[in-house]
């Protein structure tokens, strides 16, 4: 589906980073698609010379195996930006699915190789985007492959947490969290029935609470960070890029 409208609850404003706005400066009048809940927006395999570029909503990054097992290994949130595909390889490497109502703009490689007004911070934003997409891929990737369910879990719920507070998606660490046990398991490596008794075991011990639907409230940031191993002051530098201005 496409319209022209774009979101007018401030999403686009207040997401961190400025890519959105930055973009949006560049093509005032780029065509804004939507995708709902559910939603395959694409095939790893089909042709894809484009980025795409997630105004407001939750995307799943993710490779299947030819059994059918699932490895989401990365959950897009309003203001990101993914790169799909490229003019010299057009060629989805993974497949992309809403996790919740989104609407979103894709990133054409003409735009990309621009040398107008403007584009040279874009692509500043661009580069720093894969550079941080890959910190924090990195950093599931060490989890998976050397922590413990325990381990996994909090740090997913850390980098999600960490993401959404520097969009001011986040109340005093409370947020949505629009995916079921299944997927937050393909997220962190764990069956759905070892994501419900870890997150049980978090509440029982007051480091978190479920509120109800998909919400989260995180009691205590400080057990969850050691429970991963994580310096929380160090990988908020690692997985968030600064301003340009």
């Amino acid at each position: 589906m496409q319209t022209k409208d774009l979101p007018r609850d401030g999403t686009m404003e207040t997401a961190y980073p400025s890519v959105v706005r930055e973009y949006l400066e560049l093509q005032p009048d780029e065509t804004v698609l939507s995708a709902a809940k559910g939603q395959l927006v694409l095939q790893e395999g089909d042709f894809a010379d484009h980025s795409i570029l997630l105004l407001d909503g939750w995307m799943a990054l993710y490779k299947t195996l030819p059994e059918g097992e699932v490895q989401i290994f990365d959950v897009m949130l309003p203001g990101d930006f993914a790169l799909i595909g490229a003019r010299i390889a057009p060629v989805a490497s993974c497949s992309v699915e809403a996790l919740s109502d989104a609407r979103y703009m894709q990133i054409m490689p003409d735009l990309a190789d621009s040398t107008g007004p403007g584009a040279g911070d874009f692509r500043a934003l661009l580069a720093a985007a894969i550079v941080n997409l890959q910190a924090r891929t990195s950093e599931l990737m060490l989890r998976l492959g050397k922590g413990s369910a325990a381990s996994r879990l909090s740090y997913g719920l850390i980098e999600i947490y960490v993401r959404l507070e520097a969009r001011n998606l986040c109340r005093d660490g409370r947020f949505d969290l629009p995916m079921t046990q299944l997927q937050i398991g393909q997220f962190v490596g764990l069956s759905n029935v070892h994501v419900c008794r870890t997150m049980r075991r978090f509440e029982r011990e007051g480091i978190l609470t479920q509120c109800g639907g998909h919400c989260i409230q995180i009691e205590d940031i400080a057990a969850l960070c050691e429970i991963a191993g994580i310096d929380l002051d160090a990988f908020r530098r690692e997985i968030l890029m600064r301003r340009l201005r």
